[in-house]
């Protein structure tokens, strides 16, 4: 049996599938398997990966439920004992499972936390920018340690694809993907992990290679319940801040900050990409943030650390609606430059 399960799931990667899967076929670390769910895809990813002939890729294919059914659906099909997800339009460094397992297995750990690379492309295809998102080199168990709760932390804890999990560990808690839920897909999982984990290690080194491409992605969409999801990601990561121990006051803090990063995120979602709303409707969408409850109630703990951030918050806080819009159009024109 592998020891250690890769779930790549696939839909309309036909351009992107053959570095992500070479990249995982040239680790030093060779116990593995590679399930490709090939995730009712219309296009050639099927016939990319077929043309590897390796015995540890292992191709799946059905009808198209989105990346949470189909990590899932790897999931239950994995043999490995430990169980890693990465994205097929991304790749990995060589030495990503060796040096990770070799962390998990020194420390008997259910979960190892890594860094990754943020890639920046042209409209060509081209790294014009790479950016190193490394954790701390650390190790906390629960009930002992302090839990850190700046953003750059609770980022780097909300990918699945920066981590690695013992199978055993997350059929015992029930832990899967939920179904139908986009962009915070990750963070839901991620909770319930950290929520009954007690040990959490993280490795300072960077190995995965997110690519952040100028074409359209699940991402880079209007998302009409995007406030609506920042939300349920603010309360998921407030219950496993809670499991940890983390004192009240912080937790408001960052609930906060949680509320204002959506509503910047929603608003710039609103006006950044293309959607069916009317100028009327796209107001009263941005008014209905603005005057939702939990905005009104964390506002005035948010602690702006840039003249921008107190700018927003100044906004939020008397709800300029006007000047809010203005800024994001603005915004807007100045990204097409």
């Amino acid at each position: 049996m592998p020891k250690v399960s890769i779930i790549l799931p696939c839909y309309n990667v036909e351009k992107y599938i053959a570095k992500s899967i070479q990249s995982v076929l040239d680790q030093t670390y060779t116990d593995f398997e590679l399930l490709v769910v090939i995730d009712g895809s219309p296009d050639n990813s099927k016939a990319v990966t077929e043309t590897f002939k390796d015995k540890r890729i292992r191709i799946f294919e059905k009808p198209n439920g989105g990346l949470s059914d189909a990590r899932n659906f790897g999931l239950e099909r994995a043999k490995g004992e430990f169980i890693y997800f990465m994205d097929s339009d991304d790749w990995i460094e060589p030495d990503l499972l060796a040096d990770n397992m070799a962390l998990i297995e020194k420390n008997n750990l259910n979960v190892v936390v890594f860094g990754y690379i943020q890639d920046d492309e042209n409209i060509a295809g081209n790294v014009i920018n790479s950016k190193q998102m490394a954790p701390p080199k650390i190790c906390l168990e629960k009930g002992k340690d302090s839990f850190p709760t700046d953003t750059h932390i609770i980022g780097i804890l909300g990918y699945a694809w920066n981590k690695i999990y013992r199978r055993s560990f997350l059929q015992k808690n029930n832990i899967m993907f939920e179904k139908g839920t986009s962009l915070i897909e990750d963070i839901l999982f991620n909770s319930l992990v950290y929520e009954k984990v007690d040990t959490l290690c993280f490795n300072d080194k960077c190995y995965y290679h997110y690519l952040n491409r100028q074409v359209p992605t699940l991402m880079k969409k209007f998302h009409v319940n995007s406030f609506k999801l920042s939300k349920r990601r603010m309360f998921a990561v407030d219950e496993f801040l809670n499991e940890w121990k983390v004192e009240e006051a912080i937790r408001e803090q960052r609930k906060a900050a949680g509320v204002v990063g959506g509503i910047r995120y929603s608003i710039h979602n609103l006006y950044a990409f293309k959607n069916q709303l009317s100028e009327k409707e796209s107001k009263t969408y941005v008014k209905n943030m603005l005057n939702d409850p939990l905005t009104e109630k964390y506002i005035g703990l948010y602690k702006s650390k840039t003249k921008k951030d107190f700018l927003y918050k100044i906004m939020i806080e008397y709800k300029m609606l006007n000047l809010l819009t203005r800024l994001a159009k603005l915004t807007k024109e100045k990204s097409r430059i």
